[in-house]
């Protein structure tokens, strides 16, 4: 593995750390928040959305990098390739939602482009990690299997924060984001492990 590998695989986990550090430091000292009631957009347009927006970008770049990293191992394999394309679709989507939040909160009557944002990510990023599975299915059992289910459980919580009670939309939300970092931090780490 060359250096540059390396050091995405390196940042990548370590954003993640990062991201969700941010995010539980904000949704437990701060006022008012809480991880079941306070989504992660809430708090990117909060008091301290300055940390979360730097949180979710840190994580937008290491979805961008991982398709980096999947489109240049893919050789001619089309679902790696489309898998790797909605990957670097959902990283820009996500900046996008980090920064437009606070200004939606200063003019209510904006365009109401969050839930088209959101919907897009939870169906580019779902759709890419089931293409990567099923490419990938002479994989270990572990990657494969934890790959198809990250997907159904992004997917499945990322649709029911359309439809649940606001007590507890934080927490399915987070389900989402769970699913997610644990991906991107097993699919960098398990690389890491074999250039060791």
């Amino acid at each position: 593995m060359d250096k540059s590998n390396r050091y995405i695989h390196l940042y990548s986990i370590t954003a993640c750390l990062i991201a969700v550090t941010i995010d539980l430091s904000l949704a437990i000292f701060m006022d008012r928040q809480s991880l079941l009631t306070s989504t992660i957009s809430d708090l990117a347009a909060g008091d301290f959305d300055l940390a979360q927006d730097i949180g979710l970008t840190l994580v937008a770049m290491a979805i961008a990098l991982s398709a980096f990293v999947i489109w240049t191992g893919a050789d001619s394999d089309r679902r790696l390739k489309t898998a790797a394309i909605l990957l670097a679709f959902a990283g820009p989507l996500i900046v996008l939602i980090s920064l437009y939040e606070a200004y939606s909160k200063q003019d209510p009557d904006g365009p109401l482009i969050h839930y088209w944002a959101v919907g897009a990510i939870g169906f580019s990023i779902s759709a890419a990690l089931a293409l990567i599975a099923w490419a990938r299915s002479e994989a270990h059992p572990l990657f494969r299997w934890g790959t198809g289910l990250a997907a159904i459980i992004f997917l499945s919580a990322g649709a029911a924060t359309f439809g649940v009670s606001n007590e507890i939309i934080g927490l399915v939300e987070r389900l989402a984001a769970v699913a997610l970092v644990l991906w991107l931090v097993g699919f960098h780490g398990s690389r890491l492990q074999k250039s060791s």
